[in-house]
């Protein structure tokens, strides 16, 4: 049931622009829906994906894939963010693909035309913007979706 894997990319809003931290987590549940959605001019896609993320439960931190997580804003000012993760939706949205995201280093958003999260959406399937997240604890899990 959960042997999916997913990348969750943290956004760190810094003075040079906008830097990905990697997180890989296996053992997830994911689920996708590819439907389409009509448009002004014909029909688009309205893909939708929910993770569901099981979690350690810890004094302090739930513990994520090796990594303790904190609410966005507190992630925001850790000061060694890549030992931490978040899942962040709205404006400052974070992002998620499935499978597993081989380069452990972040991404900087100046090194691609577009940004990091624009050239992933162009150039792949599977690549979703976190839309909301709901810790639940009497089965320790997140439940992250996207679209």
């Amino acid at each position: 049931m959960y042997d999916d894997t997913v990348t969750v990319f943290n956004r760190k809003i810094t003075e040079t622009g906008p830097i990905w931290y990697p997180t890989v987590i296996e053992g997830v549940q994911f689920s996708w829906d590819a439907a389409p959605a009509p448009a002004s001019y014909g029909w688009k896609r309205d893909d939708r994906a929910a993770v569901l993320v099981p979690y350690v439960p810890m004094e302090g931190a739930p513990l994520v894939a090796g990594k303790f997580y904190l609410p966005p804003k507190m992630w925001q000012r850790a000061a060694q963010p890549e030992l931490y993760v978040t899942f962040a939706g709205g404006e400052d949205h974070d992002f998620f693909i499935l499978g597993e995201w081989i380069d452990p280093e972040p991404a900087e958003d100046s090194r691609w035309p577009g940004g990091f999260y624009g050239h992933l959406c162009r150039t792949r399937d599977g690549v979703f913007a976190v839309t909301g997240v709901h810790k639940y604890g009497a089965l320790p899990h997140f439940e992250i979706t996207g679209r």
